[in-house]
């Protein structure tokens, strides 16, 4: 066999006039192999098989079938020509398929290259496409592992990008680069358009999510989901992505930290802002276009979305949280926390897998590098240090300590043996009890006093004679009379927080006339009366004009919660406004945060009777964004929604309210 090299000199000497007998003894090879490679019989580099293809009696039949369906699957083909005689494998006969080209082009499967495209107009001002961009191996020290995530938003009609470096894809963290890129672009477009993130759509029906859907709302944009396996329809963001993987991420070096990657990014895009472009016969820049884009300013807030990320605590009780550290009380060393911020706001909370509250700070920026400590935390976190150390010698751990007798009468009752030693001769004398019961029955105000058991100690005697009268057991009598205590401790609390709920009257939901207010529907309220809505954090508003029963309703629903064991507070717009304020001056703002925060329903009365002061609608919505999606709130106003921008005196808050 002839080398493709040996072959190439074959041709070029047999065209310069040597014979076929000169090339052979010039290449060292027999005359018949040189005449074959010359006349083209053998093809350099191939092989020619001795035997007869096996294969190609069977040709006809699968060109006949793959004609059929074209995405018959070459198993079930191989089973159907196995029957039919054919002896080969797997292997071969899906390569005898490629060679003989046996499997027809399937239009529909047949991917867009090649295919004419429409042309796609987009006015200014008109779309921002989005994507998220996966970049693999980012740089050890980020802590990201397999991939980095790049949120790209790019404006349709001038093709000007921004890219945010984000930790994950999920949907606080869209939000918050959303807000980022959007405020890097300029401002918002009418139309945001998406590929089926499911973090935004239902990727089986492509509908927008509810909790997406108030996204959209806070920032006045109509979210457009892509119709499935149609990338072209937002070519302007994927050419934004090679852009930035080709000419930002893959030169990108190990030491690189997270905040330098997103400096050369926004220095790269910034950069292609002066790209050329030809506009109508015009040249201009992209730049140039993109100052032609009629976009509308983005909120003066971004959408409060909650980050509630998981950490583990350091030895050093800190918490790592976007290149900062913050400190929790001593002993949580190696305990998983979560870190709660909702976006915009300057503090974050720290908190347990069972939901506690363990630290609350001002927020640092990120990458900064700051380790941000509360100082009670540093003060117990040195006595706990001081009072763990100790001078005591260490324990040996090459004494001899046998089992005890204990621990050997349990491992002869396991090995079925009958159990000596002490085990074996316990004998309960129920003689102290009777004596107990004497003499709490004679005297029992010392001792249930101390245990504060006053109605336990009150009820005694009675429960005694009826013990005695029915013969009831000691653990019958006993669950009498603690039946009691809990009865009357139920009670003792309950009245604990309806005088912490401050209610105006002890209206409940049978005092309210349903026939003198036809306008109420009541299967809605009495749904609501099973505090279901509690459950899910959600909030309720009643409007109406005065004198309807809005308060009357309100009051009925915190009593009912009050009694279900749940913490209420009532107050009216006007006071918790004049009660913020008094907090602000004295320096008491996140105490009084903390204390409207902790009632699991809080009822804001008369809003809009009253007009709130300059920053009364500030700290009404301060105690509403940190209660939202955490705990329920009710409101009654004599304000329709659309009034509100003119009673709260702002019409930001007022819409994001």
């Amino acid at each position: 066999m002839l080398t493709l090299e040996e072959d190439v000199e074959a041709q070029a000497l047999r065209a310069q006039g040597w014979s076929v007998s000169a090339i052979a003894r010039h290449l060292g090879r027999d005359r018949k192999t040189i005449r074959r490679y010359l006349s083209g019989e053998v093809v350099p580099g191939k092989r020619r098989s001795a035997r007869p293809d096996p294969f190609e009696p069977f040709v006809a039949y699968c060109r006949a079938r793959l004609a059929d369906d074209p995405h018959l699957w070459a198993a079930t083909l191989l089973d159907e020509v196995t029957e039919l005689g054919y002896e080969g494998g797997y292997s071969t006969f899906t390569r005898a398929l490629r060679r003989y080209q046996l499997r027809p082009h399937c239009e529909p499967c047949q991917v867009s290259r090649g295919r004419d495209v429409a042309i796609i107009t987009h006015p200014p001002g008109e779309e921002t496409q989005w994507d998220w961009l996966e970049l693999p191996d980012p740089p050890a020290s980020w802590g990201a592992g397999k991939q980095a995530h790049l949120l790209v938003g790019a404006l349709a009609h001038s093709s000007k990008w921004r890219g945010i470096l984000a930790d994950a894809e999920d949907f606080p963290h869209l939000v918050e680069a959303l807000d980022a890129v959007v405020r890097r672009l300029g401002g918002v477009t009418q139309v945001w358009r998406f590929d089926r993130m499911a973090t935004v759509c239902h990727p089986a029906s492509g509908r927008i999510t509810a909790a997406f859907a108030q996204v959209a709302k806070h920032y006045g944009v109509r979210s457009v989901t892509c119709p499935p396996r149609r990338g072209n329809r937002k070519g302007v963001v994927e050419k934004a992505n090679h852009s930035a993987a080709q000419r930002w991420w893959r030169t990108l070096g190990d030491d690189v930290t997270i905040a330098e990657a997103q400096a050369r990014l926004d220095r790269l895009a910034a950069k292609l802002d002066s790209r050329r472009r030809v506009l109508d016969g015009e040249r201009t820049t992209v730049a140039g276009l993109a100052a032609a884009e009629r976009l509308h300013a983005p909120p003066l807030v971004a959408f409060p979305a909650e980050f509630d990320l998981p950490r583990t605590v350091t030895p050093q009780a800190l918490v790592a949280f976007r290149g900062n550290s913050y400190s929790v009380p001593p002993g949580l060393g190696g305990a998983q926390v979560q870190v709660r911020h909702r976006l915009g706001a300057d503090m974050l909370r720290i908190v347990t897998e069972g939901g506690a509250t363990v630290a609350v700070h001002h927020r640092a920026p990120d990458g900064a590098g700051r380790v941000v400590r509360d100082d009670g935390h540093v003060i117990a976190l040195e006595h706990a240090a001081m009072g763990a150390f100790s001078t005591d010698r260490l324990c040996t751990h090459k004494t001899r300590r046998p089992p005890s007798a204990a621990a050997s009468a349990e491992a002869a009752r396991l090995r079925g043996l009958p159990a000596t030693g002490p085990a074996a001769h316990v004998v309960i004398d129920l003689a102290t009890y009777a004596a107990t019961a004497a003499k709490l029955a004679s005297a029992p105000t010392h001792e249930t006093s101390y245990l504060k058991l006053d109605n336990a100690a009150e009820a005694l005697p009675r429960i005694l004679d009826q013990a005695r009268a029915e013969n009831l057991s000691m653990t019958a009598a006993l669950e009498r009379l603690l039946e009691i205590e809990v009865n009357a401790t139920e009670e003792r609390r309950l009245a604990g927080r309806l005088r912490f709920a401050c209610l105006p009257d002890p209206w409940t939901l049978a005092d309210f006339d349903f026939a003198a207010q036809p306008g109420v529907d009541e299967k809605l309220i009495r749904d609501l009366a099973t505090l279901r809505f509690l459950d899910d954090a959600s909030n309720v508003l009643f409007v109406g004009p005065p004198g309807v029963g809005k308060t009357m309703l309100a009051t009925a629903l915190a009593r009912g919660t009050a009694e279900a064991g749940n913490r209420v507070y009532f107050t009216t717009a006007a006071d918790l406004a004049a009660r913020c304020h008094k907090a602000a001056v004295e320096g008491r703002w996140q105490t009084c945060m903390r204390f409207f925060a902790g009632p699991k329903l809080l009822v804001i009365d008369e809003l809009g009777y009253l007009p709130l002061p300059g920053d009364g609608a500030s700290a009404l919505f301060q105690v509403i964004n940190q209660r939202y999606l955490k705990s329920s709130t009710i409101l009654t106003t004599n304000v329709g929604i659309a009034d509100w921008a003119t009673a709260f005196g702002d019409a930001t808050v007022a819409a994001v309210i």
